[in-house]
């Protein structure tokens, strides 16, 4: 059990260091190229800090852990925008009103996503086409609509003069290993802890995994939040959301059959996991849309709220005896 625990925390501070040398490449190459911050968030920033949650899902589903596979997925969701709001409560500015309307977008997908796969674990994992469900199938496909919609909305912007590429994208590919091996290396040290305490699956993968393996968007929230790159932050929380439910169907891929129908009692807490994500999304949509007002220098309540919002759940949550 020691020993599990050592690799999980060994595990996190690697991911969490990858995490901000990814955020200082990130940065880098939006300055460098004609790419926006909010489209080098979410399609290179998302992507990568979401390898930890991509791995850990793939391998929940190959060691027969479908509870830590999906409340890794899940859970990472909610806590990503837990971290948008503490972001925004600290930036010192109206976060919410600083960002592209294009996030609604990356922002509505993933509200629609997790429904789909609430929809699916509350018909039993829905109708099989081999090794996969047609709902895993059909998130594939929305997720590869949604990547192309979000990069049609997005406004390029012009490269800075005097800037050039350098080292950033082989720190960024260096940071992209260093999350996978460590992703492996976590999931694998989750199931131990998970056998060894008794903790039911479910909150291993909502919570334990998925604090973890969204080390990655911390780290790299941080370093945009310092550089004052609010669209790259958004781009990366919002994106991930939308990577992270994808995962679903590479985990089906792992299990050998359509993972969402082999949760048992792990079933209904994921459930709520997922509304509650849902709801933080939709608060997130909600505050983006608010325009009004002059001042975009004083920090504004929606951020401190979707903090707050994102504790009291996980804190009913835990009450209420769920995991």
């Amino acid at each position: 059990m020691v020993i599990a625990w050592l690799v999980f925390t060994a595990s996190a501070l690697a991911i969490l260091w990858a995490g901000q040398l990814l955020a200082s490449s990130a940065e880098r190459i939006a300055r460098a190229t004609s790419l926006s911050q909010g489209w080098i968030g979410f399609i290179l920033v998302a992507v990568v800090t979401s390898l930890p949650e991509l791995v850990a899902t793939m391998t929940g589903g190959g060691i027969d852990a479908p509870g830590i596979a999906i409340g890794n997925a899940l859970g990472s969701n909610a806590f990503n925008l837990g971290i948008l709001g503490l972001m925004g409560a600290v930036s010192g500015v109206a976060f919410f009103r600083k960002l592209s309307p294009a996030h609604m977008l990356s922002a509505t997908g993933s509200i629609f996503l997790t429904a789909l796969v609430l929809a699916a674990i509350a018909l039993g994992g829905g109708p099989g086409l081999g090794r996969v469900s047609l709902a895993s199938l059909l998130i594939l496909v929305f997720y590869l609509l949604a990547v192309y919609a979000q990069f049609r909305q997005e406004e390029g912007t012009p490269a800075e003069e005097g800037t050039t590429l350098g080292a950033a994208p082989a720190w960024a590919a260096l940071s992209g290993v260093v999350i996978v091996v460590a992703g492996v290396a976590l999931t694998y040290s989750a199931k131990a802890i998970a056998e060894g305490t008794g903790i039911a699956q479910s909150a291993i993968g909502s919570i334990l995994v998925a604090l973890a393996t969204s080390l990655p968007e911390v780290a790299s929230s941080i370093g945009a939040l310092r550089l004052r790159a609010y669209n790259l932050l958004a781009g990366d929380i919002f994106g991930s959301n939308l990577f992270n439910i994808a995962t679903v169907f590479f985990a089906d891929l792992t299990f050998g059959r359509p993972i969402l129908g082999a949760l048992g009692q792990d079933a209904w807490p994921l459930v709520l996991v997922g509304a509650w994500g849902i709801s933080l999304a939709a608060f997130s949509l909600a505050a983006m849309q608010v325009r009004g007002g002059k001042s975009l220098r004083r920090p504004e309540p929606a951020s401190s709220l979707l903090f707050l919002a994102y504790l009291g759940g996980l804190g009913v949550l835990v009450a209420r005896g769920f995991f």
